[in-house]
């Protein structure tokens, strides 16, 4: 009898080990981990959903090829950029003030807390999965009107407030790029982050070829190694609530093209 028992949790464990194994065998080898995965609908516009999600690379640069999910006729990424770099070891956002995923007529009920299927396609990686949550509308703002990238609201500098003024700068540093932005009647202002705006002070966005690296409390930091080819660094200036700064008609933005071979 105890030989029994004894033969049947030894089958047992041995039916545990071989399930453990076939699921560990079935994770993808790769260094891209999706996150925080949202869908917010547009507002005044019931028929598409923003998609933001993090992307973070902790191994060589990759490439996101293409998205796609089977709750949606269609699924595609804002801008025309085709580049969509994602640096060694670096964190990338599909972000609502960057490039982001629009989803097209999604299939059932959009209600509150609802997750759709989500694939991205890595020109390395592979594809790989997650679930986006849907959230509260998203409101579009003023930013489209003004050529900056994904959409949000602007703050207008108004008459005798200090009109920022930035340049950027960028130094390769071995395998990493050194990012500098030397800026003019502006100051980053971590402490203040979230809270009202303060003429003058705020915080920074960076962005590779369009997409989102996220945002600059102080004038710098590095980008990780990035493939052979030409790549667009662009910096924009956000007050401390988050809305981009505008002079008139342009916002204050800098950019340099690099080469790296």
């Amino acid at each position: 009898m105890k030989a029994r028992k004894m033969i049947g949790v030894l089958l047992a464990i041995s039916a545990i080990s071989f399930t453990l194994w076939v699921l560990m065998t079935r994770v993808p080898n790769t260094d891209i981990l999706l996150t925080n995965a949202i869908a917010s609908p547009l507002e005044n516009d019931t028929s598409n959903l923003a998609v933001f999600v993090d992307i973070t690379n902790s191994g060589p640069p990759d490439r996101l090829v293409s998205v796609s999910s089977p709750s949606a006729v269609s699924a595609t990424l804002s801008g025309s950029d085709s580049r969509r770099i994602i640096p060694a070891n670096t964190e990338v956002s599909l972000a609502a003030d960057g490039m982001y995923i629009i989803l097209s007529v999604t299939n059932g009920e959009l209600q509150d807390g609802r997750t759709l299927p989500l694939s991205l396609t890595f020109e390395k990686a592979g594809t790989l999965t997650t679930r986006a949550r849907l959230v509260a509308p998203t409101q579009t703002g003023a930013a489209p009107d003004f050529g900056l990238f994904g959409i949000g609201d602007v703050c207008q500098v108004g008459e005798g407030e200090p009109a920022p003024a930035i340049e950027v700068v960028a130094m390769r540093e071995g395998l990493k790029w050194k990012i500098e932005v030397l800026s003019e009647d502006f100051e980053f202002t971590p402490h203040l982050a979230d809270g009202p705006h303060v003429p003058g002070t705020g915080h920074g966005h960076l962005y590779l070829n369009g997409m989102k690296l996220g945002r600059l409390y102080t004038p710098s930091t590095t980008i990780g190694k990035l493939p052979p080819g030409v790549h667009d660094i662009r910096v924009t200036l956000s007050t401390n609530d988050h809305r981009a700064y505008v002079v008139g008609d342009q916002p204050i933005t800098a950019a340099i093209r690099i080469l790296v071979d």
